[in-house]
C-alpha cells in the first residue's frame, strides 16, 4: 500500500518540507498511486504558479512511499 507526498522547498532546495495529503489517500499498487501523481502535480504547479508563469517555490516533487515505511 502507497501514500502520496510532496517535498516543496520554499526559498532554497536546503529549505524544504516534507507533505501528506489530508486526508491521505491509500493506493493498493505503486502503479496507482504514480498515476495519481500526474494530477496531483498539474494541480499543485497551477496552485504554486506566479501570474507570470514563474513556480513560486524553488523545487517541487511530489512522489509515492510504502506506508508501512
Amino acid at each position: 500500500m502507497f501514500k502520496m507526498f510532496a517535498v516543496i522547498c520554499a526559498v532554497t532546495v536546503l529549505e524544504c518540507n516534507r507533505m501528506y495529503e489530508d486526508p491521505p489517500r491509500i493506493f493498493d499498487t505503486i502503479e496507482e498511486c504514480k498515476a495519481a501523481i500526474i494530477q496531483k502535480e498539474e494541480h499543485t504547479r497551477d496552485f504554486l504558479t506566479d501570474e507570470d508563469g514563474y513556480l513560486t517555490v524553488a523545487h517541487l516533487e511530489i512522489g509515492c512511499e510504502n506506508v508501512y515505511n
